[in-house]
């Protein structure tokens, strides 16, 4: 039923009848059809970076791929963009941008794209031109267990606001999040003077924005002098 990794998405009822496994004794599908098939349907509607993950572009992962999803929007985009172009963006070297050129001239890489968006795969950012983008230009770090989110459902909240989601700590960090048993991320956070923001205070930075984040923020042990200061800057 698959050829190659661009058949994936073409699977259906009628294809997975075709094999004993996925069919029960009466003729029905079984419930290992009807799990794959939901999940094909799910996955259909990935945001962008996932999908930039899953074509196995060489030195493409999840933080370069969120990168250029973030600065290009589709996949379309990144396939016509040059290497100047995507070594410009911030997160992706010249290295990366090299390999991103190198898949797309390939004639059975591009074939895998033409199937999935006829197959019904969302190669964009959905909804990426309306409304606000609050978030924009803030570099966040998110460390710890959050309750109310998963790591990949806080990372695409804050990507959905514009914002870019980084794994360490600097002086361009502009919050850290920081849920149960948060580790060094926390300390640096704190020795650097960086606002912190618990679960609670990451909902006022997704529904508020910055300013009203940062009334909450604590910084360096919660000196609100400290937290003006990075205000400021």
């Amino acid at each position: 039923m698959i050829g190659d990794e661009g058949d994936h998405f073409d699977l259906d009822e009628d294809k997975l009848r075709t094999c004993p496994f996925f069919v029960n004794q009466d003729g029905t599908l079984g419930s290992n059809a009807t799990k794959l098939l939901a999940n094909l349907a799910e996955a259909r509607h990935r945001a962008l970076w996932r999908i930039i993950v899953a074509l196995s572009i060489r030195h493409v992962g999840p933080t370069a791929a969120q990168a250029l999803a973030r600065e290009f929007r589709s996949v379309d985009a990144i396939a016509a963009a040059s290497v100047e172009q995507l070594a410009a963006v911030d997160g992706v070297a010249a290295r990366i941008a090299e390999s991103v050129k190198e898949w797309f001239a390939v004639d059975w890489h591009r074939d895998i794209v033409a199937k999935w968006r006829a197959a019904g795969v969302v190669l964009a950012e959905e909804g990426a031109d309306d409304g606000p983008r609050p978030l924009e230009g803030l570099t966040v770090v998110v460390t710890g267990s959050l309750a109310g989110f998963s790591r990949d459902e806080a990372t695409e909240a804050i990507q959905a606001g514009g914002g870019k989601v980084t794994g360490s700590v600097s002086k361009k960090t502009s919050f850290v999040v920081v849920g149960d048993n948060p580790g060094s991320k926390y300390d640096k956070a704190v020795s650097s003077k960086v606002p912190v923001l618990d679960e609670a205070g990451f909902r006022v930075l997704l529904d508020a924005g910055p300013d009203a984040a940062r009334e909450v923020a604590t910084v360096g042990g919660g000196e609100e002098a400290a937290i003006a200061e990075v205000s400021e800057e």
